[in-house]
């Protein structure tokens, strides 16, 4: 029968600290990084965006929610309005 206590095979009291912390590093590692991934998903109000709203509908909604200014508002919705040009085709 082996006996681990006389081949030396056991871990030290030292390897378990370090085994310990480590894994408590990992773990808290792994929450930050979760942590970051759901904040980059958000707005930075801290609500989510709505899925599947038009840019003229989140635009009305930060003008009501107070995020930019009515003259700000008028600008980005003259920019929105604005017909698009089609690209130059260069040998027409």
């Amino acid at each position: 029968m082996m006996d681990w206590g006389e081949r030396g095979e056991h871990m030290t009291t030292g390897g378990w600290i370090f085994m310990v912390l480590g894994m408590l590093f990992l773990i808290a590692l792994l929450v930050i990084l979760v942590m970051w991934i759901v904040s980059q998903q958000r707005r930075p109000d801290g609500r989510p965006t709505p899925p599947g709203i038009s840019a003229r509908e989140a635009l009305d909604h930060r003008l009501v929610s107070g995020e930019i200014t009515t003259d700000q508002y008028d600008q980005l919705r003259n920019k929105l309005d604005e017909p698009r040009s089609p690209p130059d085709a260069a040998g027409d």
